[in-house]
């Protein structure tokens, strides 16, 4: 059974993930100058986790990570306020 977004808590909802970004920052990822995909893998190396949230150490997980360093196929958000 899929939750509501209403019943997700608020530090999981996808909805809310930028809620606390600066827009000059939302620019920049907006017209491409930052690259977030990046910016998260690096994020997910220094915790040292795998996708499934396993701890396997930081040099493990750049190395994991490094498969995924190519244009992703995403699909939009809609963000209702």
């Amino acid at each position: 059974m899929k939750k509501e977004i209403n019943e997700i808590p608020d530090e999981l909802n996808p909805e809310l993930i930028l809620n606390m970004t600066a827009s000059e920052l939302l620019i920049k990822v907006a017209k491409g100058e930052i690259d977030i995909q990046k910016l998260v893998r690096k994020q997910l190396s220094d915790r040292g986790i795998d996708d499934q949230r396993n701890w396997i150490g930081p040099d493990k997980a750049r190395k994991y990570w490094e498969k995924y360093n190519k244009p992703a196929k995403t699909k939009s958000v809609r963000i209702r306020r």
